[in-house]
């Protein structure tokens, strides 16, 4: 257990340049809009270290130093990484994904990977425990290092095989893609295209929508509180249809209290032309773009069947429906073209 910082620097230290190294991480984020660190599970020249991240010192020391890693489903532990150094790894090695071109179906756990590879059953049941608690359980601490003890084998392995089935490129693609995705937030664009269509909302009130969804990001980036804490969607729906002035709020379901603090700034941003932009084109395809649709997805289906991959490595249902929307093909994906090159 590493919870001191000259322990820390001595660690640092033992890292090389270029190499990568498995890792994981435990965090809370039930009652914030931030990650709150807990812990770092790290193996080092065949040794596994539980790095103290709770403790921000040991935290912007240790995590900045490690610049490439091997992880399995990484996409909170990347944008973890990316919220204590305000940097993105170098490389990552992320082993749900290379079992995904391996073989595997698209969203395997590392528990079901590790019991199919080496036949070796992990210990459940951990993973919601409190990390923030000191000192960390027997059973913690056992759990921790099993979710790291594998990674290194499983990415040999895997790498091998993608070399094997030559999907290396796709794989590095799809790397790169989640590298470049670290620091983006595509949260109330994707809820405002499904309440549009879903809830058939006028222009008016859909430009409503995303001023009060900015609003909603800006304020719980602002308290660090989870969004539903500041309006749940119901809610908001609710003032998109029924509110005009300050007075209306107090009709809805909402806090009294909350209506008093936030109702008037809620109101000006609704009403503000400038403070969040224009809202995004609603992607409604027309019959002509309908068909290019199913021709496309005829195509990925069709080669993704010849590799025995999943279509959705290539490109999600919604993505792929943007990029017909926008007047996009196929050829526009780096992942397709890397698929293409892999036949």
């Amino acid at each position: 257990m590493v919870d001191d910082i000259n322990v820390a620097q001595n660690l640092v230290n033992e890292l090389y340049p270029g190499q990568l190294y498995a890792v994981d991480t435990e965090f809370e984020r039930s009652r914030t809009f931030c990650i709150n660190p807990a812990l770092l599970q790290i193996r080092i020249n065949d040794a596994f270290y539980l790095v103290d991240i709770a403790l921000k010192d040991i935290a912007e020391l240790f995590m900045p130093a490690v610049k490439n890693l091997i992880l399995h489903s990484g996409s909170e532990d990347l944008e973890l990484w990316h919220q204590v150094t305000g940097e993105k790894p170098a490389e990552v090695f992320d082993t749900q994904v290379a079992a995904a071109l391996c073989g595997f179906s698209l969203h395997t756990s590392y528990q079901n990977v590790v019991k199919a590879v080496f036949d070796v059953d992990l210990t459940q049941g951990m993973s919601r425990s409190d990390w923030l608690q000191r000192p960390l359980s027997s059973d913690q601490q056992a759990y921790a290092i099993e979710d790291v003890y594998y990674l290194k084998q499983l990415q040999e392995v895997f790498n091998e095989q993608l070399n094997d089935r030559h999907l290396r490129p796709l794989f590095d693609v799809l790397m790169q893609q989640t590298l470049n995705l670290i620091d983006e937030d595509y949260h109330s664009e994707k809820l405002y295209q499904k309440w549009m269509q879903k809830q058939r909302l006028s222009k008016e009130d859909g430009v409503k929508l995303w001023r009060l969804l900015g609003w909603r990001d800006q304020q719980a980036k602002q308290r660090n509180k989870p969004r539903n804490w500041i309006l749940k969607p119901p809610q908001m729906l609710q003032i998109v249809h029924q509110v005009n002035e300050f007075e209306d709020l107090f009709s809805l379901d909402l806090y009294p209290k909350f209506v008093k603090t936030h109702g008037r700034e809620l109101i000006s941003a609704m009403q503000d032309s400038q403070g969040y932009g224009e809202p995004p084109a609603v992607v409604k395809l027309n019959a002509i773009q309908g068909r290019s649709l199913n021709q496309m997805k005829q195509k990925i289906k069709q080669v993704t069947t010849e590799k025995s991959l999943d279509p959705a490595l290539i490109i999600n249902a919604q993505s792929l429906k943007k990029l017909v929307f926008t007047g996009g093909d196929l050829e526009d994906l780096p992942t397709w073209r890397a698929l293409l090159d892999s036949l």
